[in-house]
């Protein structure tokens, strides 16, 4: 990461720890709200100072954001500092005056979890309204022309029903669908976890829906894929550069708790806006070692000798961890997979060349 402009370009704030649902792989297990949470005024100041470090974009998260009462107020602000903002929903409290207020507020793109066909949606989320809700959520910011997608995170529970969500999505007049996969954190069970035998199915289900984007594009999240021959079409011949988490991308909980990424477990704490501010938090010199330092060295396992290992870095930080308990020990690298089973990449030109510059 030498001569990489480290700046938090775009933040995920759980601006509430709050939560009507408790969803089965609810990766901060989230639920009640936290007695220490951010008052408006230090929430305030934290949009500031996060656009005052170069911050571009923040998705408002939770909980359910929408059960904090000033959610609006936090997005009208970031309008006025020059923050795009994003905002996560379950879809369960959204109105049609809810929906006004995304318009009003600009909103730039509204992500609503979708996770299942009816039963198993509503017994991921523990809630047996919440299909419907999150659909009806889905209709009135189509009616409204309010930017919207859906988000699925993909387990052992929903694997099998990826073309039925995807349908109904297409029916329900979604433009777009973000596809994740869950993690061993939180509240989420490792049985539940897709297993590693299953996990080329999702990979050849990604690229079969991106073929067909016409209907509804497809969102692969960052923690599926990597290189190798499937990994690299995944990502349409573009660069897979790994984790950015504490050098372009910041996680920020309701108490004011900083990390690299919101999903990542409390391990990657490195403080809290109320002890330090986050300025300094972030300009610390010893902050997010795990990327803004990382080598060859420091990787573990079959990321140390991978020739990949210099652009992906181990790849998604939180789903290494959760996994194996190692910053860059990753068992879900399609790469890794390929390679067990006799599978050589032909590497496109701009890959080769960046390649060329990190020798052995």
């Amino acid at each position: 990461m030498n001569g990489f402009k480290f700046y938090p370009d775009t933040v995920v704030w759980e601006i509430t720890f709050a939560c009507n649902m408790r969803c089965l792989h609810c990766g901060t297990a989230a639920g009640k709200l936290r007695p220490t949470e951010l008052t408006t005024q230090e929430a305030l100041g934290l949009i500031d100072e996060l656009a005052d470090l170069g911050c571009a974009r923040i998705h408002i998260s939770g909980g359910e954001p929408l059960l904090r009462e000033d959610w609006r107020e936090l997005a009208r602000h970031m309008n006025t500092r020059g923050i795009h903002a994003y905002l996560i929903t379950n879809g369960y409290v959204v109105t049609e005056n809810i929906v006004k207020d995304f318009k009003e507020l600009q909103i730039r793109n509204v992500g609503v979890s979708f996770d299942g066909i009816e039963t198993t949606h509503n017994y991921i989320r523990q809630n047996k309204e919440s299909h419907r809700r999150a659909l009806n959520a889905m209709r009135l910011m189509r009616e409204q022309e309010v930017l919207f997608c859906a988000i699925t995170q993909v387990s052992n529970l929903n694997l099998g029903e990826l073309d039925q969500i995807r349908q109904t999505l297409i029916d329900a007049g979604c433009p777009a669908w973000r596809i994740q996969m869950t993690t061993c954190t939180g509240r989420m069970s490792r049985d539940l976890v897709l297993d590693l035998d299953n996990y080329p199915a999702l990979i050849d289900k990604c690229l079969e829906y991106k073929k067909e984007n016409s209907v509804i594009d497809i969102d692969v999240g960052e923690n599926i894929g990597y290189y190798g021959c499937k990994g690299t079409e995944l990502r349409d011949g573009h660069l897979y550069l790994g984790c950015y988490a504490g050098t372009r991308i910041l996680g920020i909980e309701s108490d004011g708790t900083v990390k690299g990424c919101l999903s990542m477990p409390e391990d990657f704490v490195e403080g809290n806006i109320r002890d330090s501010s986050l300025t300094a938090i972030w300009n610390n010199p010893e902050g997010f070692k795990y990327n803004r330092q990382f080598t060859r060295n420091t990787a573990t396992g079959e990321c140390h000798a991978c020739k990949y290992l210099p652009l992906c870095r181990g790849g998604c930080t939180t789903t290494s961890w959760s996994a194996t308990g190692q910053r860059a020990n990753n068992p879900y690298c399609i790469y890794q997979i390929e390679q067990k089973q006799g599978i050589q990449p032909r590497d496109n030109e701009t890959i080769s060349r960046l390649l060329a510059m990190f020798p052995e």
